[in-house]
């Protein structure tokens, strides 16, 4: 039985999926990604999740070693993407200053995680969206120094922290009201999520989010059976991997998008579903917001 060490594991791996030690690593460790696969150089544990999802996978076979100072910055980290992932604003500020306490002012792949924090805080509290961009683009630019916020890299393989960050410039552009821009980006993120990334636990909490992010710019741009075909995708998903999460909003879209397509029996049934759903999870404020939503703009009651 053949015995694998991290190196020759991300070596495999990479030459069976035809990719290039630059492709990997670039902008993560281009310069050591050979010393890794080689086992001259053992990797920390950011750089090697990193590397995983670049690889379309994550990390569940090999553990890193790593002092007590990394795993309490490695933890804090995890915090912090949690406080973002809730918009706890008064969480994201202390977070951030524990971390950048902790980081000791380093610009690796720990300051990506700063950068884009600051800039979702400015958004959350501030509202100001081009400030917030900037701070967005500090932080892509951090593994992707090319990407210019618009354009889609299609030969670059990503790591989550970059989807999540793009995802956080797509839905910027749509406040910004520029929605073909985003909806360019949440595409470029779909077919990307598709293709190249295996089922996991972080592309089950990712990959629907982006489908209702698209769900709702395309009902924005009047392109109602394509908002449809989005958020059916994204329930149809929640479904099959257990995140129900996302589940009701992504079915109240579907029920909006024929509300919005003249087939009012059948949005209804979406729209109840959504509502019930939204019921049984205990989420007053969402059920409140989408029974208004329904007698404001269909003249539906429920």
């Amino acid at each position: 039985m053949a015995v694998y060490v991290v190196g020759d594991f991300l070596r495999e791996t990479r030459l069976r999926k035809g990719y290039t030690q630059e492709e990997v690593s670039y902008g993560i460790c281009t310069a050591s990604l050979s010393r890794i696969e080689n086992g001259a150089q053992k990797p920390g544990r950011l750089i090697l999740e990193k590397l995983f999802e670049r690889l379309g996978t994550e990390n569940n076979l090999f553990n890193s070693f790593v002092s007590r100072e990394e795993m309490e910055l490695y933890s804090a980290i995890q915090t912090l993407i949690r406080n973002v992932t809730d918009a706890e604003i008064d969480k994201i500020e202390e977070q951030v200053v524990l971390v950048e306490k902790l980081t000791k002012d380093s610009y690796g792949l720990e300051s990506q995680y700063v950068l884009f924090a600051k800039g979702e805080l400015i958004k959350y509290r501030d509202k100001d969206y081009h400030k917030a961009m900037e701070w967005l683009m500090r932080a892509i630019h951090v593994t992707l120094p090319d990407f210019n916020g618009r354009i889609p890299l299609r030969n670059n393989l990503l790591t989550y922290d970059e989807i999540m960050i793009i995802n956080g410039i797509a839905i910027l552009h749509a406040k910004m009201n520029d929605i073909m821009t985003a909806i360019q980006l949440g595409m470029w993120l779909k077919e990307y999520m598709e293709n190249k990334i295996v089922d996991g636990k972080m592309k089950t909490a990712k990959y629907p989010m982006i489908l209702y992010n698209l769900s709702n710019w395309f009902g924005d741009e009047k392109c109602h059976m394509e908002a449809f075909q989005m958020a059916e995708e994204g329930a149809d998903f929640c479904v099959k991997y257990g995140n129900f999460v996302a589940f009701p909003i992504l079915v109240f879209n579907k029920g909006a998008s024929l509300a919005e397509l003249g087939m009012i029996d059948e949005a209804k049934k979406y729209l109840h579903q959504a509502i019930t759903i939204l019921e049984a999870m205990k989420k007053p404020k969402r059920v409140k917001i989408a029974i208004d939503w329904c007698k404001e703009h269909y003249d539906i009651e429920f």
